[in-house]
């Protein structure tokens, strides 16, 4: 993990100004806001967090702040402005845009991949659905887990390219009968997209996000300008050093929208209220599933003592523990150098989002230091109280 840092460095790095301003305007405000804060600050003296972080309860932003440096050559401070890969937490934008499709009767969740992909492997699309490979139920391996993987993301390649090259193996196992994360399965969801549509991923990408209000949301070649665009940073044998090259035709649908707190905050807000896809397809997307996974969340019940487990973990990775009083849709994301981690508590209570560029494995430990700070203490309150 990169160096510590004392609170004169964190000022004098991060912006004196801008982190001065965060902290201040605790000052005299909300709890809410204090713990939030200190929380934060701690993580990132500590190393543990350097990004970007926005807390909210119902519609209102309680709190939003950022700590340490986008781009450490030129010292540039993040900002809740700073746009970060955001990882897995694509896959909930793919999922959206092939519920879309079946709203519009394009395509049918049940059908098998060989009606729309009738040229990738016959044993496997006969068997898969659409469903279980949106519910990472199909089966299909994963291509992270080969051993030459660094090298696979380094080439560009079209969607094409990579499915039949990295993601037409035979399936491990019967689908729906098993759970299997499989970046894979989304990676040709995104193939069948473009299929479908004719147009690119990243056009409809667009047209989605625009027609939610986002700004700083996208997909775009490792060569493009985007500005704002946070640098990755990793820690190799004691020393901070860039992250590995990718190039981000290869994450495609599975991992390359970058985004920020701010638009993930107003995508939230967007899909609860049905105002994206419509209030049904809201209802479909937060629904409780088989292995707890549901379009790009994962989605179920769990309490205070299990937050954290529930919180790593993209899927049920145990049973719903007794008096799991807390209902929740979250998802984490991890690239070299770029972590995220986005919870959601379905009574539209607290939000928390949290972008990382300095390679922190603790946001999920940081997002549940934040919400438990944040939720009543009598054991038989409902879920939270309000700031």
């Amino acid at each position: 993990m990169f160096r510590s840092r004392s609170a004169a460095t964190v000022f004098k790095a991060a912006g004196a100004g801008f982190l001065t301003a965060i902290l201040c305007s605790c000052t005299g405000a909300s709890s809410s806001k204090n713990k939030i804060a200190q929380i934060l600050l701690q993580y990132h003296r500590n190393g543990k967090f350097s990004g970007s972080a926005l807390v909210g309860y119902g519609d209102a932003v309680v709190y939003e702040g950022a700590f340490g440096l986008a781009d450490e050559t030129w010292k540039i401070a993040n900002t809740p402005a700073t746009r970060f890969q955001i990882g897995s937490l694509t896959k909930q934008f793919t999922a959206a845009l092939v519920l879309e499709l079946a709203q519009k009767g394009r395509l049918n969740l049940d059908a098998t991949l060989s009606v729309y992909l009738p040229e990738y492997r016959r044993d496997v699309a006969d068997a898969v659905t659409i469903r279980q490979l949106l519910g990472h139920s199909a089966g299909v391996p994963d291509l992270v887990h080969r051993s030459d993987i660094m090298q696979i993301v380094k080439e560009p390649a079209t969607p094409q390219e990579v499915i039949s090259k990295y993601c037409s193996n035979a399936l491990e196992f019967t689908p729906s009968t098993q759970f299997k994360y499989s970046n894979c399965g989304y990676l040709i969801l995104g193939a069948l997209y473009e299929r479908v549509t004719g147009e690119t991923y990243a056009n409809g990408l667009r047209r989605l996000t625009a027609r939610a209000g986002l700004t700083d949301t996208g997909i775009s070649g490792p060569r493009a300008i985007v500005p704002r665009l946070a640098t990755a940073y990793v820690v190799e044998n004691g020393q901070q050093i860039k992250a590995p090259y990718i190039d981000w035709s290869v994450a495609f649908s599975s991992g390359a929208v970058y985004s920020t707190v701010r638009d993930l905050w107003r995508w939230r807000g967007e899909l609860l209220a049905g105002r994206v896809l419509g209030e049904k397809a809201t209802n479909e997307i937060f629904a409780i599933r088989p292995f707890g996974y549901s379009f790009g969340w994962h989605v179920g019940r769990t309490n205070q003592a299990k937050l954290r487990t529930f919180l790593a973990s993209d899927y049920d990775a145990q049973p719903a523990p007794e008096r799991a009083n807390l209902l929740l849709a979250s998802h984490s994301g991890d690239l070299p150098g770029f972590h995220s981690c986005m919870t959601l508590f379905l009574d539209h209570t607290w939000t928390v989002i949290l972008l990382d560029n300095h390679d922190s494995k603790s946001l999920p430990s940081l997002a549940t230091e934040i919400i438990n700070a944040l939720l009543t203490r009598s054991p038989d309150a409902r879920s939270t109280s309000a700031p």
